[in-house]
Parts: structure tokens; sequence; C-alpha cells
């Protein structure tokens, strides 16, 4: 309230202290579109200038607060109306409000020039508007307090949880094929389409060593060939039988395992251990073995492979083994079913 009388007090002295030279800005006109508003509304303030050549006049700037308790929303580009292609008019608009209640009133302080005489500005006054804010009244009597609502949950839509379901069922199929993908190539399967039924090992080794004598591979002169073929298929043969990894081997680890597997008992180890010797000279030496040791080191892998070949029990136990695996798989399929 203090503030308020301060500030008609100062107004009144502008009005006093205004000299005969304010009759030539009588083209300056405050107006506002309201004259009573509610706590919060808005009013259009226009400060309007009629185009005077004998001063040069500029308008207000504003900042924030326009008057103690009136704030400045925003501010508009000015406006001009021409009267034959001649600028006759100015129109300044301020978007102004108010959230005390009480009676307001705006004037503007103009600074106004002359052309002539720019070092000697005089500052006068427009004219004075005025405005009512009104408060919503409360009925003190019926009114009744409501305390503050909770959230409002909407329904979730079908189109906020299609993307998340969408995202849930490519990550499962592609974690399911992800598993079967590794178990078939942990498994020395092939990773699309069926397995092929695998050859026993000592019936592809019997099938290799009988094209192999049908090649007559050392009586051509091939005697390196020959042994490479030799020592090839009994390697892959102790590779697939008894899981050793032999073609990673040398000879010497080949046999350190054979022994160490207790596969020697099966078979006589020297045979063998010859056989891979004179392989190996043969290869890496260049040795010229004799026929009598080619057919030896024939003889020998083809003993080995039959000497060594599962016997019918030990068939029957591997199928018996297969089966159950096999029903194992059925139970888990259906059960993930």
């Amino acid at each position: 309230m203090i503030k308020r009388i301060k500030y008609i007090v100062f107004l009144c002295c502008l009005l006093t202290c205004a000299n005969s030279f304010s009759q030539e800005v009588k083209g300056f006109e405050l107006s506002i579109d309201k004259d009573t508003i509610l706590i919060g509304d808005h009013i259009t303030l226009s400060v309007k200038y009629k185009f005077n050549p004998r001063l040069i006049a500029s308008f207000p700037e504003l900042k924030d607060t326009v008057v103690p308790g009136v704030e400045l929303v925003r501010e508009l580009k000015i406006d001009t109306i021409r009267t034959e292609n001649t600028i006759s008019e100015y129109v300044k608009k301020y978007i102004i409000t108010s959230f005390d209640s009480g009676h307001y009133f705006i004037m503007f302080p103009i600074i106004v020039e002359k052309p002539d005489d720019f070092e000697s500005p005089d500052t006068l006054v427009s004219n004075i508007v005025q405005f009512h804010v009104n408060t919503i009244p409360v009925d003190t009597l019926t009114y009744k307090m409501f305390d503050i609502k909770e959230q409002i949950r909407y329904p979730i839509m079908l189109d906020e949880v299609l993307l998340w379901v969408f995202i849930i069922v490519a990550a499962t199929v592609i974690i399911i094929a992800g598993i079967i993908l590794y178990r078939r190539w942990k498994n020395k399967q092939p990773l699309f389409g069926k397995a092929k039924p695998k050859i026993p090992p000592h019936v592809l080794a019997f099938k290799e060593l009988s094209l192999l004598k049908t090649e007559k591979l050392w009586q051509q002169g091939k005697v390196k060939l020959y042994y490479t073929r030799i020592t090839d298929i009994i390697r892959i043969y102790i590779e697939d039988r008894f899981s050793i990894a032999a073609m990673e081997k040398t000879s010497d680890e080949i046999l350190a395992d054979i022994k160490k597997n207790k596969i020697d008992k099966l078979y006589s180890f020297d045979k063998l251990r010859e056989m891979f010797y004179t392989s190996d000279l043969v290869k890496f030496a260049k040795y010229q073995s004799t026929p009598d040791e080619n057919e030896t080191s024939f003889n020998t892998a083809y003993e080995f492979v039959t000497s060594t070949q599962p016997q019918q029990e030990e068939i029957q136990e591997e199928q018996t083994a297969e089966l159950q695996i096999i029903d194992e798989k059925i139970k888990e399929e259906n059960t993930n079913e």
C-alpha cells in the first residue's frame, strides 16, 4: 500500500512539473482493452503515437515490472498505420498482468527531443490509464476443503506394449536359436538340416585301406604319398575311435597317448611304432623303403584297426547310450513345448 501511495505522489509531481512543451505531445495516447480483470488475467496495453515532424519521441522500454504489482508478460512489435503512403501513426502493444488484487494506475514518462536541439531533451508524461484486479470470492461458510487427488493412471494401450512384446519375442527366438546351433556345433553336427548318419570309424578305415591297396601307389614309385595316406587313415581312426587329437600331434605324441590310454594292450605296440617310424623316415628323411616294408606297414595298419575295432558288446552299449540321449532330447523338447 505504501508503494502505491509513493507511486501516485510521483505521478502527481510529474503532472505538476510538465511545462507548456507537453502540449506538443498530445499525439501520445495510452489505452487498455479491459478495466477490470481477475487475478492472473491478461490486459493489452496500447501506446499510440501520432507522427509529429517537429518532435522525435521514443516508445518506453518496459522491464519485467511495469509498475508495482503489474508485470510485463510480453512485448509486441510496433504496428504502423499509413495514410496515402505516409506514416501517420505508430502503435506499440504490451501484454501485462497482475497477481495482486487492487486498483492500479499506469503512466509513462516520455522523452521528447526537437530535431534542432538534441542536447536538451525533455521528459514528459503520458495520460493515465487505470484498471482494477479482483480476486475470486470464497464463501467461508459453505467452502469445503478437498485433499489433493492422486495421480490419474490411464490404461496401457496396445501401441505402447506392442514394441516391447516384439523385442522380447525376438530376443527369446535369438537366444533359443543360439543354444540349438551351439549344441549342434559342439556335437559336430551340421548347423542346418538333419545330421547324416555317422559311419563307424573302423568301417571308414577299412574302406580307405581297401581303396589305398587298389591304387598301388608304392608300385608306381609314389612311396611318400603311400605312407602319408596310411598314417592319415590311422590318425583319423585313432581320433574318431579313441577321441585322441591325432591329426594335430607327432608320431611320438600319438604313441605316448596310445600307451597312456592302454590301447597298446589291444595290439602290438612295437609293430605300430615301427610303422610310424618308417613313415617318418620316408616322408622327412628321403628314406627308400623296401617292398617288404611297404607291405608290412599296410598289414600293420589293417591289423591295428581289426584288433581295436569295437566288439559286439561295446557296440550294443554305444547304441543303448545313443538311444538314451535321443529319449532325453525328446523329453526335453516336449517339456519346452
